[in-house]
């Protein structure tokens, strides 16, 4: 049975996974096809711009457009920050520029640049066209910087005074700023110059006496990065020093920008999922939605190498290969060996790799990661290969297969420790991200001893495992 459609659609959106929420969409689909404007902003009414968001996500294309131009530009800025990269450059390649400009006005420049950042080049200079020429100015030098770095993803909005201020006249300065800028967690003082030099937090500045001088009453503490730093050592930064806000400066240490916390939770998610992606082998822009040619093109290379390392395990094998047919169980065994090599190996990587992703662990303390990592893979090839020695030993009732299969697991997991946990530090000496790369160079070791360990130890004791 059809849902039935409500004339008056109630303001609260049902949560996005229930049954309600789907009856509420059904209808909101037929107020757009009957062009009930009004309806639709009712069913929006008091709703967050990142609930508005979601639900515009969950429309058709043109419906979702359709939508989104029926809010003022105050509300399409918010809920556009929200849209996911893809809903964003979809929606500003329909927008007309002069449509953009009143939308833009609303948005600080580090989501500007974010938004602009996967829109083709063409449509990036209509838009800036139809800008303020100093807003136009400051978002072209923001391109300019490279990608993931703290110049990309700061904004040109805040609050500084100088150090010979009072605080009479610096509290004037950051209303004058506060009409422009959100969320003043820290107001920088510089010098003359340009030249940071320390920070007021808006308490200190608001119990002060207003003839003091911003000097006397400033913390000189300097927290800031330059804009070239990494995205990753932005947020490790935070991280450490439990930081809202940090100045961005640039050659001469002059405050060109600031990086909020809200701004470090986004790289914070955007990192977590591109080691993912990349531990899988593929890239961190693709998505459900990208074409089958292009993921094939980027998924292709990874696994090319991977059908060769898997060759090279295949041909230590083909070595062995009348040594299997006499002990038919070995092939049986094999994977065994390989895989568990694999699986502890991989573990290594992850710890390894997830501690330099942090900065706790640097290439100047690698020797304790591949210490720890070793032992561990010493201390689990003993327990576990004397284990698999005894239940191949209950099963089969021989002893020879026995010691050859725990010996050649201890073995395994034994490099694999050392080996999981000394790849990905040699990868980052080469400039080469672990994370893309580490497990596939470690799967391959694990399963070239593991097959040569347990088959070589097999052919050594032939005589007894017959």
């Amino acid at each position: 049975m059809e849902p039935s459609i409500s004339p008056e659609p109630t303001n609260k959106i049902p949560p996005l996974e229930s049954e309600a929420f789907e009856i509420w969409l059904d209808r909101l689909s037929e107020f757009i096809k009957t062009g009930k404007d009004n309806e639709i902003l009712d069913a929006f009414d008091n709703a967050h711009y990142a609930d508005i968001a979601e639900c515009i996500q969950e429309l058709e294309d043109e419906e979702a457009f359709y939508v989104f131009r029926l809010f003022d530009p105050i509300k399409q800025s918010e809920i556009l920050v929200e849209l996911d990269e893809e809903f964003q450059s979809k929606f500003l390649e329909k927008l007309q520029p002069k449509e953009i400009s009143p939308i833009f006005e609303n948005l600080e420049s580090d989501d500007i640049t974010f938004i602009l950042g996967d829109v083709r080049r063409e449509k990036v200079e209509e838009v800036l066209k139809n800008l303020d020429k100093e807003d136009s100015h400051q978002i072209r030098t923001q391109l300019e910087f490279n990608e993931n770095t703290a110049g990309r993803i700061m904004s040109s909005d805040f609050a500084s005074v100088s150090m010979n201020d009072t605080v009479q006249k610096a509290i004037a300065k950051v209303r004058k700023v506060a009409k422009e800028v959100d969320d003043i967690y820290l107001v920088y003082v510089t010098e003359k110059s340009g030249k940071l030099v320390g920070f007021l937090r808006l308490k200190d500045l608001l119990l002060s006496s207003p003839t003091d001088k911003i000097h006397k009453i400033m913390d000189s503490t300097v927290f800031s990065v330059h804009f070239n730093t990494d995205q990753e050592d932005v947020a490790f930064t935070f991280r450490k020093y439990d930081l809202v806000s940090i100045a961005v400066v640039d050659d001469e240490e002059r405050v060109i920008g600031r990086i909020t916390v809200d701004d470090v939770l986004d790289i914070l998610q955007d990192e977590a999922s591109e080691d993912i992606y990349r531990m899988g082998g593929l890239s961190e822009d693709e998505k459900l939605t990208t074409p089958v040619l292009e993921s094939l093109r980027k998924r292709i290379v990874w696994l090319i190498v991977n059908l060769a390392t898997a060759t090279l395990a295949a041909s230590i094998v083909s070595i062995f290969e009348d040594t299997i047919q006499q002990v038919v169980v070995l092939a049986t065994l094999m994977p065994i060996v390989a895989g568990m090599g694999g699986n502890a190996g991989t573990q290594s990587i992850t710890v390894v790799v997830r501690n330099l992703a942090t900065g706790e662990l640097t290439i100047g303390t690698w020797w304790e990661a591949v210490r720890k990592e070793t032992s561990i893979g010493i201390l689990n090839g003993i327990f576990l290969g004397c284990l698999a020695g005894i239940l191949v030993f209950f099963f089969k009732q021989n002893l020879a297969l026995s010691l050859v299969i725990a010996s050649a697991m201890m073995v395994n997991m034994s490099l694999a420790g050392l080996v999981g946990s000394s790849i990905p530090l040699i990868l980052k000496i080469f400039r080469i991200d672990p994370a893309i790369a580490s497990s596939i160079f470690v799967t391959t070791f694990t399963d070239v001893c593991g097959f040569f360990f347990f088959l070589g130890l097999a052919n050594y004791f032939m005589k007894y495992l017959l």
